[in-house]
């Protein structure tokens, strides 16, 4: 696989952990990452962030999220 495939791939696999960790749909933790900038982040740290364990990739993503002024709402959820 080449680089784009594999952060495509690695995108796919986050807005799934994401989606289940905080029980939403699939079209839901995307469209909330994508607004939030965090698919970005998981593009522009796929390498690190794959060699770690899908709670600190959570764990991540949430900080990221925080970090930049972007909190979780109810709202967000459903």
């Amino acid at each position: 696989m080449n680089r784009i495939n594999n952060e495509v791939f690695f995108l796919g696999f986050c807005v799934e952990i994401y989606k289940a960790e905080k029980k939403m749909n699939g079209q839901d933790a995307f469209n909330y990452l994508y607004r939030t900038g965090a698919t970005n982040y998981i593009i522009d740290c796929c390498e690190s962030l794959h060699t770690t364990g899908h709670l600190y990739v959570i764990d991540s993503i949430d900080e990221y999220i925080k970090n930049h002024n972007m909190v979780m709402t109810d709202t967000d959820l459903h």
